[in-house]
């Protein structure tokens, strides 16, 4: 029988390119996570120096994600204007900020309501950036490549804001908090640099367009996100799940120093398991993604999140932590590959950004009620239950709604609904 020939290496298809634009975009995002990276460690260990009450510390973390109630605002500037140079503004408006906390630490004036400030102003800032850049790849990307995209995206941020940002914090915090703080400023002027390169048309409406007001573009992105019979369900039960994954953020740093008694760079480290099962999904998850319907991955995601936050909160093992939290990272990834493909697939061009806002105030918004709920929950438990098992009370929590909230789903975001609105979606072109 006539062995088959192997095609020659140069006619073995190749895929398709996602283009010098996208990879100037993916530089931009990448620099901003990493300096993010260094703050999620920095923010709540600085914090820490100033007190030890789990409410205050939960406090600044909740500073940085409560703008994302009011993400709406962001969303209409991001339909009204160029996007590209939005994201500029909004870079370097943090970078004078970062400036200013950096002095603030080095002189020693530092205040647990100074950092809330400083937080929530930087929080702002972030809303602006990462909002108007969710909505700019479907613009540099072919819709068909949006999962390889969304994918490297996902494994540039974990592996920048989690991998490297997170031990760089903790060698930094042992060197000076200042230089934590510094180290955030210096990297967004290359994030500058690489937006200010990328070249293309980044207004959302076409030129000689007639634009409507700012209050009538807000209902119109808000009705229409609330209507969708996708992206409504998908908000809210990320915003639930985002709930779960915030009352853990909230003690997190007060459980690895009390429960699992890891010191500043032991915790930057302890931050990068996440970061690993992130990037090992942004590797594999493009690869099998089209092979799973959604409703089938949303399902199998939620479970694992809570099945993971349970082990976790039970048994205060730093092994333990590290298999759950490796878990987790995996499951984030693939979770957020396939709510944003779905997202950026779903949503015209037009109503991108204040579309996408509406999905992150819902969304997004709880991680700042989370994180309070959780450092109030702790609080009120260290005297009934001692410090251990206060601190590992919305682990415990956070497994149970996630295991609940699995179902959901099955329920609403069935195949069928799903289908049916990729079927009747914008076209692309």
């Amino acid at each position: 029988m006539a062995q088959k020939t192997p095609r020659p290496a140069a006619e073995r298809p190749r895929r398709a390119p996602l283009g010098t634009e996208f990879r100037k975009l993916l530089g931009a995002v990448g620099l901003g996570n990493l300096g993010d990276g260094i703050a999620v460690v920095a923010l709540p260990w600085y914090a820490t120096t100033l007190t030890n009450d789990p409410f205050l510390v939960a406090s600044v973390g909740a500073a940085t994600r409560l703008p994302w109630l009011f993400a709406l605002v962001a969303g209409v500037v991001g339909d009204r204007v160029d996007r590209r140079r939005l994201m500029v503004a909004a870079g370097c408006a943090k970078a004078l900020l970062l400036v200013s906390l950096t002095a603030m630490v080095a002189l020693g004036a530092g205040s647990i309501p100074l950092l809330i400030a400083v937080a929530l102003a930087v929080g702002a800032c972030e809303v602006f950036f990462d909002n108007t850049a969710q909505s700019v790849v479907p613009t540099v990307v072919p819709h068909s490549r949006l999962e390889r995209a969304n994918g490297y995206l996902q494994g540039v941020e974990r592996v920048l804001n989690k991998f490297l940002g997170a031990p760089l914090a903790g060698a930094l915090l042992a060197a000076s908090t200042a230089w934590a703080f510094g180290a955030q400023a210096a990297l967004v002027l290359p994030a500058v640099v690489c937006l200010l390169s990328l070249r293309g048309n980044f207004h959302p409406a076409p030129a000689g367009e007639p634009r409507s007001s700012v209050r009538s573009m807000l209902r119109e992105g808000m009705v229409w996100l609330w209507r969708h019979p996708v992206l409504r369900p998908l908000a809210l039960v990320t915003g639930v799940s985002n709930l779960a994954s915030a009352l853990m953020g909230s003690v997190l740093v007060l459980f690895a120093q009390d429960v699992l008694d890891v010191g500043p760079q032991g915790y930057g480290l302890l931050m990068t398991v996440t970061a690993a099962g992130a990037v090992l999904g942004a590797l594999v998850v493009p690869s099998f993604s089209a092979r799973i319907h959604p409703s089938t991955a949303l399902t199998v995601i939620l479970a694992a999140l809570g099945a993971s936050a349970l082990t976790v909160g039970l048994l205060h093992e730093v092994a333990v932590f590290v298999v759950c939290y490796l878990l987790t990272g995996f499951a984030s990834t693939w979770w957020n590959i396939t709510a944003l493909s779905l997202f950026q697939r779903l949503t015209p061009d037009r109503l991108r950004s204040r579309a996408f806002s509406a999905h992150r105030t819902l969304s997004w918004g709880m991680l700042s009620v989370g994180l309070a709920l959780g450092g109030a929950l702790a609080a009120a438990l260290e005297g009934p239950l001692g410090r251990e098992w206060a601190l590992s009370a919305p682990f415990v929590g956070a497994g149970l709604i996630g295991l609940t909230l699995a179902w959901a789903p099955a329920l609403v975001l069935t195949a069928g609904v799903i289908d049916r609105a990729l079927a009747e979606a914008p076209d692309p072109t």
